[in-house]
């Protein structure tokens, strides 16, 4: 027992020792790892920021449903509680919003000279249920269960019942064929569409840019590593002649390899957490929310970039991760070619 104590006591001692004698490899390695560690922390967290910012808008994306003008209250009651029933539309945040509210929402956007011969008792505007869906993707599913409604008048998405209404009598079957196909493209550029595209864009990206950095990092690292083991040959073949098993000549880089992650990771979260919040308080933020701002009518409270704290744990297990990883899997991988004596 004390025999293996002194053994791993030793390899590690040992290992702790090379870092101090290639000072200069040794240097090299936390360099690149510590640049390869903040590559991928800055994909990271923007990545995470993008899918967080992405869910907010998701769940902040108003859609309007205009109530039929002889629904009594009764109806308007039941036409909640069977909105509220629809899968994926979020029941806890349904909004009522009655005619009075509806032509002072129309001042505000239109303009009072825009209104003129308008009250807020006498006006064409519609009560309103305004609903977000807790999946913006199914947005499309949920709008024609809604529109087939009872005392449904028509929504934001989709206002075909008022499309029927206005068109002439005489219509032909072409030029309502041509209609449908202006309303599917308009819809396809709606905000909602660009919202679901983006936030596929986004974990795909996230995905091919964390995999490739990975693999570039592994060959980096295993390159800085062979030159440390490179450098120390001679020693090494000298081991084996006098009998040195493969695993203890190999013991002491795997435990250089170790500190050097975990060197290199704790140097990274400094750095990473620092850049982050200067970013994020400065020219960055401000000129990210202004075009949050643009990209949709979300309000300005909920565009919010996320807490360096907040992506902690995560940052500090993938740094690890990557340190611990590289340093190990790159020592044994670069003493494959010197350890066949």
């Amino acid at each position: 027992m004390i025999v293996r104590y002194n053994l791993i006591s030793y390899l590690i001692g040992d290992g702790i020792k090379n870092i101090g004698k290639n000072k200069k490899s040794t240097f090299s390695a936390i360099i690149i790892m510590i640049i390869t560690m903040l590559t991928v922390g800055i994909c990271f967290v923007i990545g995470e920021n993008a899918k967080a910012i992405l869910h907010q808008m998701e769940e902040g994306y108003p859609i309007n449903i205009y109530i039929s003008d002889d629904a009594t209250e009764e109806d308007k009651i039941k036409l909640k509680e069977e909105i509220k029933s629809i899968e994926y539309v979020n029941p806890d945040n349904i909004q009522y919003v009655n005619k009075q509210e509806a032509y002072h929402e129309a001042v505000r956007k239109l303009g009072k000279e825009q209104l003129e011969g308008y009250t807020e008792n006498e006006h064409p505007f519609p009560e309103v249920y305004i609903i977000t869906l807790t999946d913006l993707s199914k947005l499309d599913e949920v709008v024609n269960k809604i529109i087939v409604l009872d005392n449904v008048k028509g929504t934001t998405e989709t206002d075909k019942d008022k499309d029927k209404e206005n068109a002439p009598n005489g219509e032909t079957q072409e030029a309502q064929e041509t209609k449908e196909e202006q309303q599917g493209e308009q819809k396809n550029k709606s905000p909602a569409e660009r919202l679901t595209k983006l936030n596929r864009s986004v974990n795909i990206a996230i995905i091919v840019i964390g995999g490739a950095l990975v693999v570039f990092s592994m060959i980096i690292i295993g390159n800085t590593i062979k030159l440390t083991v490179h450098a120390r040959r001679k020693e090494i073949s000298i081991m084996k002649y006098v009998g040195a098993t493969n695993n203890f000549i190999r013991a002491p880089f795997v435990v250089e390899g170790i500190i050097l992650g975990v060197i290199s990771s704790l140097i990274s979260i400094v750095l990473l957490g620092g850049l982050y919040v200067w970013l994020k308080n400065g020219i960055i933020g401000n000129a990210l929310q202004g075009w949050l701002k643009g990209f949709s009518n979300m309000s300005s409270g909920m565009e919010k970039l996320l807490q360096f704290d907040q992506m902690f744990s995560e940052i500090m297990v993938i740094f690890l991760a990557i340190g611990i990883g590289i340093g190990v899997f790159g020592s044994i991988l670069s003493m494959k070619k010197y350890l066949k004596v």
